[in-house]
């Protein structure tokens, strides 16, 4: 379970970079078309993912024991904002079509992402 909790972060991230070209096109000539809906519905389904195998995670695991203040309280607070924000910006983008509220949506849902992600998950090996 930790496994595939690690693993798709990385498609959380390229679900992610994904999105922000679709906005960032659509700000552009070509407007905001079915494609740039899906990529920003894409980032919203692959968080919301990651947050659900995370909860799964975090009952398996026991965290709201409080061993670890971060790991059982502030990591998981934090996801649940990203996702909140992350599914409630492309849902508005969506039904404005505007992707500006998308783009800004993802931006934002990615730095309290980043900020929430546990320090020793930066280590590559």
């Amino acid at each position: 379970m930790v496994l595939l909790h690690s693993l798709m972060r990385w498609l959380v991230l390229l679900a992610a970079i994904a999105a922000i070209v679709g906005y960032g096109r659509a700000r552009g000539r070509s407007g905001f078309d079915a494609l740039t809906a899906r990529l920003g519905s894409l980032y919203a389904a692959a968080i919301g993912v990651q947050l659900l195998l995370g909860i799964v995670l975090w009952m398996i695991q026991g965290r709201w024991s409080g061993g670890n203040v971060y790991l059982s309280f502030i990591h998981p607070a934090m996801m649940l904002l990203a996702t909140g924000v992350a599914s409630a910006g492309v849902a508005r983008a969506r039904r404005t079509r505007s992707a500006t509220a998308g783009l800004i949506a993802v931006l934002a849902s990615l730095v309290v992402l980043i900020v929430a992600i546990p320090s020793d998950a930066w280590r590559l090996g």
